[in-house]
């Protein structure tokens, strides 16, 4: 049988890497049925010339933030379609593709997540590069997972429309949208696989390679993940873990702050790195404890 696939490219104004993208991506269909969708977040359709210049389908998607992209790509697909979501800000590897469906073939699975490889440019400053701010985990083909990034993955339409699982668009631009997502597919009885054949390479953006950048992501994710822990929470518990949080994200900050000063004194730069990104992902902690919830991919004003 050969499987059909939507390739969806969720973009917001980065016309410029859609070209090679869609390239890459039309070197890897041999032996699928596929098409390519290109939804564009950008209210002023950015997009839409590109697309019709590639010969690739387009939709745009005006509501706010990545949940309602990926949202609206899955709503494109037809049930006898897989849907295949990959970054407009990364790029295939040989394999890419069929490393996501032949884990799919294999595993059945709601949903098959392949790796990304963060690739830091030459010039980036050691101590951020040693960090850890921006890393995955590349785990064996058809490891069940109970978390998931949406940056390289195929979903099983059908299935998840079964599920009733959908992205939650009311996260907006705030982030966690993934998680959320696949923490509602595995307690409905679905599984997340990974594939570890499935590469998409990540060639961060000078722009990110800031200690101002990098302060931003930590905290935004210390912030998501909170707010979704107190989301998911009864009613009656969310006050009690309000405090929780803030009074665990306080020691938690001021025992990484303490790690981070020992290690400046022994001139670790690796340790050093660490322990500031766990204090100011505890200082998200805090916030979000505190009701104060600032996302990662906030946009500015136009």
């Amino acid at each position: 049988m050969t499987e059909s696939v939507l390739i969806a490219v969720p973009t917001y104004r980065r016309a410029a890497l859609l070209p090679p993208l869609v390239a890459a991506i039309r070197t890897q269909t041999d032996g699928l049925r596929t098409r390519i969708l290109l939804v564009d977040n950008d209210p002023e359709r950015s997009a839409e010339v590109v697309a019709g210049e590639l010969g690739v389908e387009y939709l745009s998607e005006t509501t706010p933030g990545i949940a309602a992209v990926r949202q609206a790509a899955v709503d494109a697909a037809s049930d006898d379609e897989l849907t295949v979501m990959i970054d407009d800000d990364v790029f295939p590897e040989d394999g890419w593709l069929h490393g996501l469906v032949d884990v799919w073939r294999e595993t059945r699975a709601a949903v098959v997540m392949g790796y990304v490889r963060y690739v830091w440019p030459e010039g980036t400053d050691p101590w951020i590069a040693a960090g850890g701010f921006m890393r995955r985990t590349r785990f064996p083909n058809g490891k069940r997972l109970d978390s998931l990034a949406t940056g390289n993955v195929l979903v099983d339409t059908a299935q998840v429309r079964a599920l009733g699982v959908r992205f939650d668009v009311s996260l907006g631009l705030i982030g966690g949208e993934d998680n959320v997502f696949g923490r509602a597919v595995v307690a409905r009885g679905g599984s997340i696989v990974a594939s570890a054949d499935s590469v998409a390479r990540d060639d961060i953006a000078l722009e990110r390679t800031t200690r101002e950048f990098v302060h931003r992501r930590a905290i935004s994710h210390g912030q998501a993940r909170v707010r979704l822990l107190i989301r998911e929470a009864p009613a009656w518990k969310r006050p009690l873990l309000h405090v929780a949080h803030l009074v665990g994200g306080a020691v938690r900050w001021v025992a990484f702050t303490g790690g981070r000063a020992v290690s400046a004194l022994r001139r670790d730069t690796a340790a050093n790195a660490v322990y500031q990104r766990r204090a100011w992902f505890a200082q998200g902690r805090m916030l979000a404890a505190l009701g104060i919830v600032r996302g990662e991919y906030a946009r500015p004003k136009s």
